[in-house]
């Protein structure tokens, strides 16, 4: 059966990608070996986790204000959109199709 380029090249990557690991792993072996006849200590677990509070339950309220203030702002993202568009289409020369391509 004829393998096919797509996989080859899948294939070769995978091959490539566990050469990789095996290296890093080699690598990080030797290393600890290493320290180890040095006598170095292996490094200690960083605690760097942090617990954050959960955002409080909104009120109906704030949430109708909140997405009355994201449906103004993209009220006014389509109005430029718009404007951009008027201003573009006066001034740009777009294509062969165009009324003002001859000019």
């Amino acid at each position: 059966m004829k393998e096919t380029f797509e996989a080859a090249i899948l294939r070769r990557k995978q091959e490539a990608f566990a050469q990789i690991r095996r290296d890093l792993r080699d690598g990080l072996r030797r290393k600890q070996l290493e320290d180890r006849a040095k006598g170095i200590p292996p490094p200690k677990p960083k605690l760097g986790a942090i617990v954050l509070e959960f955002p409080p339950k909104l009120s109906e309220q704030q949430l109708i204000r909140r997405q009355q203030i994201i449906d103004q702002a993209w009220e006014r993202v389509r109005e430029e959109r718009c404007r951009l568009e008027e201003v573009a289409a006066r001034s740009c020369h777009r294509g062969p199709c165009d009324s003002d391509w001859n000019l």
